[in-house]
């Protein structure tokens, strides 16, 4: 095997002669001696070359490819995927780490790189899941800016998705700043790879079963989330309570929120949880040692969520929802029936981004009308002060209007058709006195927008023509 870089250019017909193959044991002392040789990054450490990929053709190594385990943590990639803490802890499993890339060639062969780098992904995922049993979803890599741009990585259908901290791992349990922050690109290794990979109710094969000591939100969000729930009503006797209710609570929020379906799943997310997390959730510290503080144990979860109001706890999560980011001006209001009539949501959600601000949940199909009323009392009065709320026809009832204008102070901009034909007949009217420019009235329909809840539908000056629920308008799991 001829480890010497390339000094000349290689036939364009050359690309298509090159195979990739898993590099022997005994070929491995020849990639690492190359790697040290020729990358500027020298040769990893032998634990850190979990699969080493041989680009040959006619017994030249023309490229080697190394992958190892991927960061625990990297924002970028994080956000990009969706994770909170516990899936990515749950899941670092499933991404892979391209930390070597070398190409053995003193002069710059076109496309040699990409076609190399192609082949390597292809192959990849059998490779790793034979040396680990686990079959990947994810790669990522990292390109230094001052040296490279990355332009194989995106020619080989590399995505780049931000920069690194500028912070390396030294040993296993800290980091060091070194100011040198990289690009990150990542590469699915499956078609609907992100969406996987970021849906927390569906386990997939190699993920770890257990995170302990992860946690959905930050200590700081999980306090006040638990403070917000104080004001839920308890519905025990008040001697002998061990578990502040408000605790319980809080955790049961976070559970659901991390993928917990049953009263088990509840128990062990808490129970997975450090001492600190379940301090910072408001569970008491026992009184033995100060230093331990137990969790709720099943049979204490099944009488406390039997008993408890769920229109209570939803009013308080919807408060603290809305506390914890600034409403944006344009809102909708939308509903949805899951899975052949499993369960209805209503959600108030941004309009420009679809992303959810607040949601109601009840079981069966039908219950859309019900559940608006059910959000709107959620909501305290005035938090839609200013916003504009669109709706669709469904919505156009002056119980439903009326509250979110006197109570909430928002601007409600619904469709008017055939179901409520009084309301209708008067937006035509209105809008054929005073009509936009280039507008054309429509024989059997109208749409109004409502600023005023005493007369039930009343058009805004001139440009309030027209509005439907924004499609992009997302869901999200049930928070209420």
């Amino acid at each position: 095997m001829n480890w010497t870089p390339l000094n000349e250019l290689l036939p364009a017909h050359a690309l298509r002669e090159i195979t990739l193959r898993l590099a022997q044991p005994e070929e491995i002392a020849g990639a690492r001696a190359a790697l040290a040789r020729e990358h500027y990054l020298g040769a990893p450490k032998p634990a850190e070359c979990d699969v080493v990929q041989l680009a040959v053709r006619s017994e030249q190594v023309l490229a080697i490819v190394v992958w190892t385990r991927a960061a625990r943590r990297l924002a970028a990639r994080d956000a990009w995927v969706g994770w909170d803490a516990r899936t990515r802890a749950r899941r670092v499993p499933l991404l892979v780490q391209n930390n070597r890339f070398l190409v053995l060639s003193r002069v710059r062969q076109p496309n040699l790189a990409s076609r190399v780098l192609g082949l390597a992904v292809d192959a990849l995922p059998a490779a790793w899941a034979r040396r680990t049993g686990v079959t990947p979803l994810l790669a990522e890599t990292f390109v230094d800016p001052e040296r490279y741009q990355g332009t194989c990585y995106k020619a080989a259908g590399w995505i780049e998705v931000g920069r690194t901290a500028g912070c390396g791992r030294h040993g296993d349990d800290y980091y060091v700043r070194h100011d040198q922050p990289k690009r990150l690109w990542l590469h699915p290794l499956a078609a609907d790879a992100p969406a996987r990979l970021r849906e927390p109710l569906e386990p997939l094969p190699g993920e770890k079963p257990r995170a302990f000591g992860a946690s959905p939100v930050p200590v700081k969000t999980a306090t006040s989330l638990a403070d917000a729930l104080y004001a839920v009503a308890d519905p025990r006797r008040r001697q002998g309570l061990q578990f502040p209710l408000h605790a319980m609570l809080a955790a049961a929020v976070l559970a659901i929120a991390s993928g917990a379906r049953t009263v088990s799943d509840l128990f062990r997310f808490v129970q997975e949880l450090t001492p600190a997390q379940r301090r910072a959730l408001r569970f008491r510290p026992s009184p033995k040692n100060r230093d331990l503080v137990p969790p709720p144990g099943e049979g204490c979860w099944r009488k406390v969520l039997q008993r408890l109001d769920p229109a209570e706890l939803t009013r308080a999560i919807v408060h603290w929802q809305l506390g914890q980011t600034r409403l944006p001006p344009l809102l909708a209001l939308d509903g949805k029936t899951l899975h052949r009539g499993l369960a209805t949501l209503v959600t108030l959600c941004d309009a420009e981004t679809g992303a959810p601000l607040v949601q109601v949940a009840q079981g069966g199909q039908g219950h859309e009308k019900n559940l608006a009323h059910a959000l709107l009392a959620a909501l305290p009065p005035g938090a839609l002060d200013g916003a504009i709320v669109g709706g669709d026809a469904l919505y156009a009832d002056p119980a439903l209007v009326r509250p979110l204008v006197q109570e909430q102070g928002a601007i409600a901009l619904v469709q008017l058709k055939d179901n409520q034909p009084k309301a209708a007949a008067q937006a035509e009217t209105l809008l054929a006195q005073a009509a936009p420019p280039f507008f054309r009235l429509r024989p059997k329909s109208a749409t109004a927008a409502s600023t005023s809840g005493t007369t039930g539908f009343s058009p805004s000056p001139r440009n309030s023509s027209a509005s439907s629920t924004p499609p992009n308008c997302s869901k999200s799991s049930a928070t209420a």
